[in-house]
């Protein structure tokens, strides 16, 4: 699974308003339920923000992976955000977020959820990916650059 199988252009928030948080995960979710992806905001966010408390998905280098599963699932979904403020929320090297790759699976797939996480992590090692993310001046750019980043480790 490609991360262009989980994003639809329409979830990628190029100027996220968010300064929390909670609101930076609000808004990603709504993105997927004005998409009809998913049914509930308030179930989703709950379900991330429980895993929050076992500890933050904030990876370090300004990104963050925020996930969870869901009951009523049927595909693993992501939305892609980017704050150029920067949100504190929690990452290990103790930096703000300014690239969120919000990422909801299925109950029951453990394995499809991981590898997404793995293929995310994958690419945003590449300090000049991160950079050009931020530099991209709209969502259709921003979803290209992800999109042929995640296809050089495809195969």
């Amino acid at each position: 699974m490609n991360i262009s199988d989980a994003l639809r252009e329409t979830c990628v928030i190029a100027d996220l308003k968010g300064e929390t948080k909670e609101e930076v995960l609000r808004e990603l979710v709504s993105s997927l339920k004005e998409m009809g992806l998913i049914e509930n905001v308030e179930e989703a966010v709950k379900v991330i923000l429980d895993r929050e408390k076992l500890g933050s998905t904030g990876i370090g280098d300004g990104v963050a992976i925020p996930h969870g599963k869901m009951k009523k699932l049927q595909n693993v979904l992501c939305a892609f955000g980017r704050s150029s403020k920067g949100i504190a929320f929690g990452a290990v090297d103790g930096q703000p977020v300014h690239i969120f790759f919000l990422l909801l699976a299925p109950e029951e797939s453990t394995g499809l959820h991981l590898k997404m996480l793995s293929r995310i992590s994958r690419i945003v090692r590449d300090a000049s990916f991160r950079k050009k993310l931020m530099e991209e001046a709209n969502t259709p750019q921003v979803y290209k650059d992800i999109v042929e980043e995640d296809k050089k480790f495809s195969g």
